[in-house]
């Protein structure tokens, strides 16, 4: 299959609403590339082949989603886009890409490797080689076109708060399950089980792969459907959303139905001039904020349900 790539250049302050208009068109992978938060990872001594000196010398931002060559978006898209830039008073580029599934696939190869996060977690694309030491737990992934890789510090706080919370024997909800590795992640540092659900039809079936990569077809249910829908009337001990503060915040009310007391909400994807209103969403419903993750202007938040 072939795809289309839409790149927004753009300031930091609409990032999200960009997210939100991709994700909500029905794409499955969008990517952030924040020359701010590149320019701190080197100058904490990480060198990363693939940015450019260029890149690195820029203030914006771009964010990128992909879709099938076939499935018409523009129209509604350029009107989405026309908003942001009326309710930011902001200028946003707009270019369009032809991508070959093959060419995607190869630059994952080129650029990805293992890596670990937090205590236990090794995060491995499928086609490297890892032998990994006692007591590492690891993930194989493959993130195909679907958002969720590990590498962007949203997956990282979800990941992290995972390898902290979870203790074993845990019934999950992932609320917008993209690739599936927080799924994948919580079965391994021993959930009970995951209902794991996506919007995108694309996310679904590539996390279902991921599932089967991992052998855990048996403990991890996949589906398509809005995510505030679908998770109501279900128990969970966590609810993972690692998606945008605005449906964060749409989808808190019902978490907070969904989580036992004591339970965990672990939100992410949240960009931090729009943490308060998640902040006040998340007291106004019953839960105690216990710990908050921030990487350059991202922000994960664990709460507990009271």
């Amino acid at each position: 299959m072939n795809w289309k790539e839409f790149s927004v250049l753009t300031e930091g302050i609409c990032v999200e609403a960009i997210a939100g208009i991709f994700h909500s068109m029905g794409s499955g992978g969008v990517i952030i590339e924040d020359p701010q938060a590149a320019r701190k990872y080197i100058s904490e001594k990480w060198t990363p082949e693939s940015v450019s000196e260029d890149f690195l010398n820029h203030e914006f931002v771009v964010v990128k989603a992909y879709f099938p060559e076939d499935n018409d978006v523009f129209e509604a898209f350029s009107k989405s886009i026309a908003a942001v830039e009326d309710n930011f008073q902001v200028k946003c580029s707009v270019f369009i890409d032809d991508v070959r599934n093959e060419d995607w696939e190869e630059n994952w190869k080129k650029y990805y490797h293992a890596f670990k996060v937090g205590e236990r977690l090794v995060i491995k694309p499928s086609w490297e080689e890892y032998h990994g030491s006692e007591g590492e737990v690891i993930v194989n992934i493959d993130p195909g076109m679907a958002f969720g890789t590990g590498i962007h510090a949203s997956t990282r706080f979800c990941l992290r708060f995972l390898d902290q919370y979870v203790h074993g024997g845990e019934n999950v909800i992932d609320a917008g399950c993209g690739s599936g590795i927080l799924s994948i992640a919580a079965i391994k540092l021993g959930a009970a089980g995951v209902f794991a659900m996506d919007i995108d039809e694309l996310a679904v079936r590539i996390a279902r792969e991921n599932i089967d990569l991992n052998g855990l077809a048996d403990k991890i249910l996949v589906q398509a459907g809005d995510i505030v829908t679908e998770i109501r009337g279900r128990q969970a001990d966590m609810v993972l959303a690692n998606i945008t503060a605005e449906v964060v915040v749409e989808l808190i009310p019902e978490a907070a139905k969904v989580i036992k007391s004591g339970g965990y909400f672990f939100g992410s994807g949240i960009v931090d001039s729009r943490w308060p209103s998640v902040q006040t969403a998340l007291e106004n419903n019953g839960f105690v904020v216990e710990q908050v993750l921030q990487d350059v202007d991202w922000i994960g938040v664990a709460a507990r349900r009271r």
